[in-house]
C-alpha cells in the first residue's frame, strides 16, 4: 500500500507523499485537485488521531489530511472525540472571532460554526485552524522531518474550502 513513489526533480531519493482521507468523498475532492494515484490514499479509521500516528510510522515524507470540520477540530485540539463547545469557541477566539460574534453560538453544536465561517467569508479563520491542525499533528507524531498538510473538505460545497498551504 505504501509502495507508490513520486520522484521530485529536487530530490535524488524517492519521495513518498500519502493522503489520509476521512471518507471516499474527501478522497474524490482531494484527487480532483491533486490528481494523485489511488494507491496514495488511505482512509482514516474511527480514530483520526491514531490514523495520523499510524501513517506517520510508515516510510512517508509528507502526509496530506483531508477531513471535514469536526475532524479538523479534533486534530487542532488533539482530542479523540468531538471537542467540547467551550474549547472550539476558545480556538475561534484565538484565531480572530470576537466574543460578540460567538455569543449566538453559546448553546450550538460545533458543526454550526462551519457555515457561519464559510458563508461569512471568514476564510482567514478557517486557514488558521488548518494551520493549527497541521502544527498539532506534526508535534504529536514524533517525526522531525515529516511534513503534514491539512485540508478542510466540505460536501456543501463539494470542495477543499481551506488548507494549511
Amino acid at each position: 500500500m505504501y509502495s507508490q513513489r513520486k520522484t521530485s526533480g529536487t530530490h535524488s531519493d524517492s519521495y513518498r507523499e500519502m493522503v489520509l482521507v476521512q471518507h471516499d468523498t474527501a478522497k474524490k475532492i482531494h484527487q480532483e485537485l491533486y490528481s494523485f494515484d489511488d494507491g496514495r490514499y488511505v482512509t482514516a479509521g474511527s480514530d483520526i488521531l491514531e490514523s495520523i500516528r499510524s501513517l506517520a510510522r510508515q516510510d512517508v515524507d509528507k502526509i496530506h489530511i483531508a477531513a471535514d470540520w469536526k475532524r479538523l477540530l479534533m486534530i487542532a485540539l488533539w482530542m479523540h472525540s468531538q471537542p467540547p463547545l467551550f474549547d472550539v469557541m476558545c480556538l475561534l477566539k484565538k484565531y480572530g472571532a470576537s466574543e460578540e460574534e460567538l455569543t449566538p453560538f453559546r448553546s450550538s453544536d460545533i458543526n454550526d460554526f462551519f457555515p457561519w465561517l464559510y458563508y461569512g467569508s471568514k476564510s482567514d479563520i478557517l486557514r488558521k485552524i488548518c494551520n493549527a491542525a497541521k502544527a498539532k499533528a506534526e508535534s504529536q507524531v514524533g517525526r522531525k522531518h515529516l511534513h503534514i498538510t491539512c485540508h478542510l473538505v466540505s460536501e456543501e460545497p463539494l470542495r477543499i474550502v481551506a488548507s494549511s498551504l
